[in-house]
């Protein structure tokens, strides 16, 4: 029997003094990906044009046996400040729906990420990833709040 099913989802809500567009527009640009997420050593677009349905990154990343693997990933649906990126690997799926509201003083970000595994003889058992996940989804809560800092904007523009 495959074990292909949902097994982890987490929701983080992040504030940010940056406008929602350039919020969005900074984070649909998936290259950039590194800045935000230690665990993901670089994002290379492979097809399409970033920021579009259809684009594909290569996603380098540390592997569930903490080896360096790449994912490819895929911009799967754009809409108006909103976006849903599908990460395909051997051992998993992932699945990240990234959406930028206006909030008082900037925007609010949501990231609802999901992560199915994949084959007969998963990395992980449900109560692994279930621990595994958190530290995951940890270290993008941690890094998404600089990353959107409007000072850590003006750098990365050269300002």
């Amino acid at each position: 029997m495959v074990h292909d099913r949902v097994v982890a989802s987490e929701t983080v809500v992040i504030e940010s003094v940056l406008a929602p567009d350039v919020a969005f527009d900074r984070l649909i640009d998936l290259t950039r990906v590194p800045e935000w997420d230690r665990g993901v050593t670089e994002s290379r677009l492979v097809a399409g044009t970033g920021g579009t349905v259809g684009a594909r990154y290569a996603v380098g990343l540390t592997g569930f046996d903490r080896r360096p693997t790449t994912a490819e990933y895929e911009l799967t649906s754009v809409g108006e400040r909103t976006f849903t990126m599908v990460g395909e690997h051997p051992e998993f799926r992932a699945e990240d729906t990234v959406t930028v509201d206006e909030s008082e003083g900037g925007c609010r970000v949501t990231y609802v990420a999901g992560l199915q595994l994949r084959g007969d003889d998963p990395p992980l058992t449900d109560d692994q990833l279930d621990v595994t996940f958190s530290k995951l989804v940890a270290v993008v809560e941690a890094g998404l709040p600089g990353f959107l800092a409007a000072e850590s904007w003006s750098r990365s523009q050269g300002r």
